[in-house]
């Protein structure tokens, strides 16, 4: 038996297409790891799946025991929030699902102790959208990170953004 991959979908699909291949993927605030998952199949270096809910996490990390990854894919599980990742974040950093103070507050503490290193950005907000526009903006972001792209995406009956950010610098 293989690890079972959910259909994913055109959201899904979307965070996974906009990944920097080759290096990490980070999905972070994961939830039950559908977008990771479905990274394993991606052409990333690792995936690393962040979650603060140590139910879930336990739920998902005896899926990978039960039914391991049928390729040579590295993964690694962090049960605690995005604020206290305690590794560099290398690569593509998909926070999602989540609202934008959470967001906001996730990225701005992990770039004040430096482990933001992420070569994209990947947000997208279910609620506070203003809050993760102002801190896009604000100068401890934009300092680092500038806003590649907005792409507006429907979700069922609702609209959502995804927000790309690319570390300034890369070529």
């Amino acid at each position: 038996m293989k690890l079972h991959r959910p259909k994913l979908s055109s959201r899904m699909r979307l965070f996974l297409d906009q990944g920097v291949l080759n290096k990490p993927f980070w999905d972070v605030c994961c939830d039950h790891g559908y977008v990771g998952i479905g990274a394993l199949k991606y052409n990333f270096s690792e995936v690393h799946f962040v979650d603060q809910v140590p139910h879930i996490m336990e739920k998902l990390i005896f899926r990978f025991k039960e039914f391991p990854p049928n390729n040579s894919a590295k993964f690694k599980f962090h049960i605690n929030s995005g604020e206290e990742i305690s590794e560099f974040v290398f690569g593509t950093c998909l926070i999602a699902g989540v609202g934008g103070l959470t967001i906001k507050n996730i990225i701005e503490n992990l770039i004040r102790v430096d482990k933001l290193k992420a070569d994209r950005l990947l947000l997208s907000p279910h609620t506070d959208e203003k809050v993760l526009i102002d801190c896009i903006r604000s100068s401890i972001v934009s300092d680092s990170y500038f806003l590649k792209e907005k792409i507006i995406f429907t979700e069922g009956k609702k609209e959502r953004s995804l927000y790309i950010l690319d570390l300034k610098g890369l070529i």
